[in-house]
Order: C-alpha cells, then sequence, then structure tokens
C-alpha cells in the first residue's frame, strides 16, 4: 500500500517484496490509491483482493494472501513465505499473524482466501458503525481486527472467530528493527519491518536497504542453514496434537465422562491455542496437563 507523496524507499522496499514474490511463484499486488479514509484502506483493499479471488474458479484461485506494510524488507528471499502456513489438515485455521507487546500487530500477516475472511473484513470496516464506542486507538484498523478476531459470537458460524486465528511465533514474519535495540532477528530471517519508527524510519530503511541492495549475502542463507524448516514443523505438530486433544475432550463436554478439572485444564489449552499460540512451551505445558488429567480419568471410569 502505498500512495500519496513519494516515497523512494518504499518504493525499493516494494520492489525486494515484488521480487520475492516472483521468486516463489506467487501473485503481487500494490494500492497505490485511496480507496477509504486512513487507516481503513488497509482491510478495504484486502477485502477487494479476496472477493476478486473468490471469483474465480476454485482450481484457480490463490489459497492464501499475504499482507506486508510498505514499511518492510525483504532480507533472505529464500524463504519461502508458505513456509510458515499451517499444513492443509488444520484447515479451520483462516487467520495466522502475531503480536508485540500492544497486542495484535497487523504489519504482516495471512488471510486464507474464504468466505469466512470475507466475514472478518466486512465485521471489521463496520466496527466504527456498529459499535461507535468500541475505544478504536490511533491504529484503528489494527485495533478493529483485533476486537473481531477475539469476538466469541457471530461470523459465519456464529460461534466468533477465535478458534480460526493463530499467532504464530512473531520473530519468524514479523521481525522488528528498534530504535534503540536495532534488529531483534538473526542471519537468516525473512525480513526485517520498522513500525513505530516514525521520523527515523527513512533513515534505518535506507541503511538496510543499502546493504540488502549491494551486498545481499549479508543476510541471505539457505532454508537449510536456518532453524525454520525444523521449529515449524514441530511448532504445527504440537499445536496439532493440542488441538486434536481439545476437541476430544470437548466432544464429552455435555456428557459425564469428564470431571471438572478436565473441562478446566481443556478450556485453559484452548484459550492458549486461540490467544497465545506463538507460546509453543505453554501451549505443550498445558497439552500435557491435560493429557495426563484426560487419561487419568479414562482409566478409572
Amino acid at each position: 500500500m502505498v500512495y500519496g507523496k513519494s516515497n523512494t524507499n518504499f518504493e525499493r522496499a516494494l520492489k525486494t517484496h515484488e521480487s520475492h514474490s516472483k521468486q516463489w511463484g506467487n501473485g503481487f499486488e500494490v494500492l497505490r490509491q485511496d480507496l477509504a479514509t486512513g487507516f481503513w484502506n488497509k482491510p478495504t483493499y484486502i477485502l477487494h483482493v479476496l472477493t476478486q479471488e473468490l471469483m474465480k474458479a476454485p482450481r484457480e484461485r490463490a489459497e492464501w494472501l499475504m499482507w506486508v506494510d510498505a514499511d518492510s524488507i525483504i532480507i533472505n528471499p529464500d524463504i519461502s513465505p508458505e513456509l510458515f502456513l499451517p499444513p492443509a489438515d488444520l484447515s479451520q485455521i483462516h487467520f495466522v499473524g502475531t503480536r508485540d507487546e500492544n497486542g495484535l500487530n497487523t504489519g504482516i500477516f495471512y488471510l486464507r482466501v474464504s468466505t469466512w475472511s470475507i466475514s472478518f473484513l466486512i465485521e471489521t470496516l463496520a466496527m466504527p458503525l456498529y459499535e461507535p464506542d468500541a475505544g478504536l486507538g490511533r491504529s484503528a484498523d489494527q485495533d478493529a481486527m483485533s476486537l473481531v478476531l477475539h469476538k466469541e459470537i457471530g461470523g459465519p458460524s456464529n460461534q466468533g472467530y477465535r478458534d480460526a486465528m493463530v499467532l504464530i511465533p512473531r520473530l519468524w514474519i514479523n521481525t522488528y528493527e528498534r530504535e534503540e535495540d536495532g534488529y531483534e532477528g538473526k542471519r537468516g530471517d525473512m525480513l526485517v519491518h520498522f513500525p513505530g519508527l516514525e521520523e527515523t524510519r527513512r533513515k534505518h530503511m535506507g541503511d538496510w536497504l543499502d546493504v540488502v541492495e549491494s551486498r545481499p549475502g549479508v543476510w541471505r542463507c539457505a532454508l537449510e542453514e536456518t532453524e525454520y524448516w525444523n521449529v515449524t514443523r514441530e511448532y504445527w505438530r504440537e499445536f496439532r496434537a493440542a488441538y486434536e486433544l481439545w476437541k476430544e475432550v470437548e466432544a464429552l463436554q455435555d456428557t459425564e465422562d469428564i470431571s471438572d478439572a478436565t473441562w478446566q485444564a481443556a478450556t485453559d489449552l484452548k484459550k492458549i491455542l486461540e490467544t497465545e499460540a506463538d507460546d509453543i512451551v505453554k501451549i505443550g505445558q498445558l497439552r500435557s496437563k491435560l493429557s495426563s488429567t484426560f487419561q487419568f480419568e479414562g482409566v478409572n471410569s
């Protein structure tokens, strides 16, 4: 999304994304004029692109869209953007994003091409009208997305959106350049993002672009030289195991086969999967706790 006053660094950054997309056989779209007011351009444009994709025959559609803000730069194009997506069997997931110390960050995220995503974006765009007292902050679109994602009612199935959202470890896809601490990532990471830098963003981006354009090997390396092939596979294995265990317990919710303690352990696990799935250690701990309780009751029933 680049429009308004010319910004050379944004254009240079977009070239890294365009090249990255071509390298991996993906499409690439840029919004270059206003469709709405201010921050609402982002969800409006994504809704437009999603609608265009869904109008295609199923075999011709993209499966996912990846949004990237213009103040981000691909520094290791040998990492596929698809590497971080959920396996095909986890089809209940429609939103893959990240959070930071302020909550959800929508600078970089994935949306499945689906009617779920259409519904999510429509509710996001409608929030200022149907919930005028929601208290949306400066980044109103981001706040609205977060509020909609955490709803437990509404949506395509009238069960809200939380169970279709996954927050993965932020450093995988949304690694920041910090004002005081510099880059929080390492060689081999896919990109660098510059949120919140304001007046110093131009200099930070310029310095990074100079390196990426003139000495790409400083940050670029093959996937097998990074940890990502292993950690992403392990992450989704753990997530799948936790999700399947939760669904197994949920199926018994209205029976007398589970205790209050087991149901509480299951509820705790579900909450983590929906709101803190970037903490794989916590997921593992809560899954083990629920599994132990559930198996104990099964043995003694």
